[in-house]
Parts: C-alpha cells; sequence; structure tokens
C-alpha cells in the first residue's frame, strides 16, 4: 500500500496534475504521506530511488531540465514603484492635458500621480469625492483602498510635492525626488527651476514602500508637526 501510494504520488508531480494553492497537502493528506518529499525518501530510499529515477526520465521533465520548458525561477522579483521621467516638464504636460472625469472635461486643479500604479487623480476637489465606508472621501483616499490596501504614494504633479496617506485620518507630506541644477528641491514650483529626476532619492521612498516603512514615517512626522494632525488627509 505504501509503494503503490508513492508510486501515485509521484504520477501525480509528473503528470502535473497537482496544481493550485493546497492541492498537494490535500493529496499528501489523503495518502497518509508527509507534504516534504525528503522525508519520504529518508524514510523509504530503496521504494524511493527507483520511482525518482523513473521520475527523472520522464520526456517532460528532461525537456524542461534542457531548456525546452518553463522552469519557475525564485526568488520573485520585487514589486517596484512607477518609472518616472528625467525632466520634471514631462509630468508637468502631462497634468495639464489631464481633465477632471465628472465634471465635463474641466481642467483638474490639483492632479495628483500614483507612485503604485501610475493613475492621475482628480485630488483635493469636491467633484472626485466617494463613499468608503458610510464617509466621503477624496480621490486619493479612495483610490488607497484600492491600490494599496489603504496606504498610498503621491506626486502632486503642481506642488512638486510628495504625499503619504494611510487610512482615512493619516498623512504627511514628504521632500520629492526631483531636484534642481543646485541639488536642491522646488516644493510648490516657486523658483520656476528645471527639475529633474534623483534616482537615489527616488529609491529611498521606494525602500520605504517595500519595507513597509511608510506608516512609520508618517507617525514622526505628525508627532514632529502637530500641525498635520489638524489636516483633513481623508479629503485629499
Amino acid at each position: 500500500c505504501l509503494t503503490l501510494n508513492h508510486t501515485l504520488i509521484l504520477n501525480f508531480v509528473t503528470c502535473d496534475v497537482v496544481a493550485g494553492p493546497g492541492q498537494w497537502e490535500a493529496l499528501c493528506s489523503y495518502l497518509s504521506l508527509p507534504s516534504n518529499l525528503l522525508q519520504v525518501y529518508s524514510s523509504q530510499r530503496v521504494v524511493m530511488e527507483p520511482l525518482v529515477h523513473r521520475w527523472c526520465c520522464h520526456p517532460g521533465v528532461r525537456q524542461t531540465l534542457l531548456g525546452g520548458g518553463v522552469i519557475v525561477r525564485f526568488p520573485r522579483e520585487s514589486n517596484r514603484l512607477i518609472e518616472l521621467p528625467e525632466d520634471y516638464s514631462v509630468l508637468i504636460n502631462q497634468a495639464s492635458s489631464f481633465t477632471c472625469p465628472r465634471s465635463g472635461g474641466d481642467k483638474s486643479r490639483a492632479p495628483t500621480l500614483c507612485l503604485v500604479c501610475g493613475a492621475i487623480l482628480c485630488s483635493q476637489s469636491y467633484c472626485c469625492q466617494t463613499e468608503v465606508d458610510g464617509e466621503d472621501v477624496g480621490a486619493c483616499t479612495a483610490h488607497t483602498f484600492t491600490c494599496g490596501a489603504g496606504l498610498g504614494l503621491f506626486l502632486r504633479v503642481r506642488e512638486s510635492q510628495v504625499l503619504f496617506v494611510a487610512g482615512k485620518s493619516k498623512g504627511c507630506f514628504y521632500p520629492p525626488p526631483y531636484l534642481d541644477d543646485y541639488g536642491e528641491t522646488d516644493q510648490g514650483l516657486k523658483r520656476g527651476n528645471p527639475l529633474h529626476l534623483c534616482h537615489e532619492r527616488y529609491r529611498k521612498i521606494e525602500r520605504l514602500w517595500r519595507q513597509h516603512g511608510v506608516a512609520e514615517v508618517i507617525g514622526h512626522a505628525q508627532e514632529a508637526n502637530q500641525t498635520l494632525v489638524t489636516i483633513d488627509w481623508q479629503h485629499l
């Protein structure tokens, strides 16, 4: 019976029948076998060696090992933020052509770029407010619940300002990744100097996002500046 179970489980693996989450564990449990094949091999080596040899000689396995099939490679590539243009004027041109989707083609007063998916939103405007859990929220806050599980990273294009949002009531502003020729930011675009992407600054923002450090940055910023606590972040 044990030999039959070993044969069945190897045949299932060879024929690609076992697919999808939980199916391998369910099959091993049904056959009263451990889900770790190394345990099966070490406990029943005399029985398993010819079966493993048979599996390795299968045409499909040999074709895959010779490069004729698809091999899943690990680890997976980490998620990344969107690619930003080198010249900030490209973003300004994109924002200038963006129209509010709910106001009949009017220009958006505060176009905001999502750094996670690349969507441009009509932020800080009543026209694009939506209801989330019985409360009216702005376009950016609503977008975080569909794009980032309640957490969002945005670039306010006309202010050259990065916006971090966590939930409906927490947020902060963060230095943008665009610098002028003197290595300084121009939040609010008051000086009007040409701005170019600083890859090191953008990678720092990306690391915060990857390492789930955005919420911590928001917390530290609000502790240091109580004015941030009074801002209605849910309306952005």
